[in-house]
């Protein structure tokens, strides 16, 4: 179900501006959990601290003889709601866009096809309530296009090289995904607790996000009870720019020329952090998005 409340106002000198509230219910949505998952009272008994057996965990399973069972069901909510204001200028040498979105988007099953999220607890799809996986909580974005009004009363051959060139660009800033900060334990990787504290480190970069003091790993007589999506990760930031002009030869030939540089400052987008609590690089982030980008483009049309 969508629903939305807006404004929009026209203003002098071409601008255009827009608020809007939007929002949008997802019911029964699909989700795919493992119908043979051994459950959690089996795994922890199984445990020889407990006095179990310690078998293979295949034989824990339901359905013996079997691995992993997915099955469909239509059970699955969403939630979203958000503040996304606009701004236009559609006149003039300079046209551009403005926009800006704070929203929050909830959910039990993030994903899509068959790689949708479940959980930790296929039979309980409530523990696993919280961000999206593609929730950001805030981002702008701004597009322009300059048609540079330098030399346009020149004549001859300067003023078919320097007259006439539009440079335009994209500009991103975005909040960090969400991620679930997980441990392993005698009964598998599962969610860590939270103890207290400061989720992220102070002065949190590349060589440590996560506070590990903030967390420790759960009993094995429980599930962890840190929140799933606790820990946001680091922002996006992306400047793309493009200049070109067009060169007329003839009236059935001319040619275009571009240069374009996407992250034209080369500005490290950072991935996302090591999640898993008792392993040496936790909290770390050892990849990045892609470096600048320098491509030159001739088109001949005719």
């Amino acid at each position: 179900m969508n629903f939305s409340l807006g404004v929009q106002r026209e203003l002098p000198r071409g601008f255009f501006v827009e608020a809007n509230y939007v929002g949008n219910l997802g019911r029964h949505l699909i989700r795919q959990p493992d119908l043979n998952q051994p459950s959690f009272a089996a795994l922890t008994a199984n445990l020889p601290a407990n006095g179990g057996p310690n078998v293979n965990t295949n034989a824990l399973r339901p359905y013996k003889g079997y691995t992993q069972i997915l099955y469909r069901l239509s059970d699955a909510n969403s939630s979203y709601n958000g503040m996304q204001l606009y701004a236009a200028k559609r006149k003039g040498n300079l046209e551009l866009t403005v926009s800006y979105t704070w929203s929050k988007a909830l959910t039990d099953t993030s994903g899509n096809g068959d790689g949708v999220d479940t959980g930790e607890d296929p039979y309980n799809r409530h523990s696993n309530f919280g961000p999206a996986s593609f929730d950001r909580r805030h981002i702008f974005v701004t597009t322009y296009d300059y048609h540079l009004p330098f030399f346009n009363k020149l004549h001859g051959v300067g003023g078919a090289i320097l007259a006439g060139w539009e440079v335009s660009g994209i500009t991103r800033f975005q909040a960090g995904a969400p991620f679930t900060v997980t441990a392993n334990t005698a009964i598998g990787t599962r969610r860590a607790d939270y103890v207290g504290g400061e989720v992220l480190l102070a002065n949190k970069g590349p060589n440590g996000w996560i506070n590990p003091a903030a967390f420790a790993p759960a009993p094995a007589t429980r599930r962890g009870n840190s929140g799933g999506g606790i820990v946001t990760g680091p922002n996006l930031q992306t400047w793309d720019f493009s200049m070109r002009k067009q060169f007329n030869v003839t009236e059935r030939f001319n040619i275009r020329i571009q240069a374009d540089m996407f992250n034209a400052f080369n500005h490290a987008n950072f991935r996302g952090p090591a999640t898993v609590l008792t392993t040496a690089g936790f909290g770390t982030i050892t990849a990045t998005g892609p470096a600048r980008n320098i491509q030159f483009g001739i088109k001949l049309n005719f």
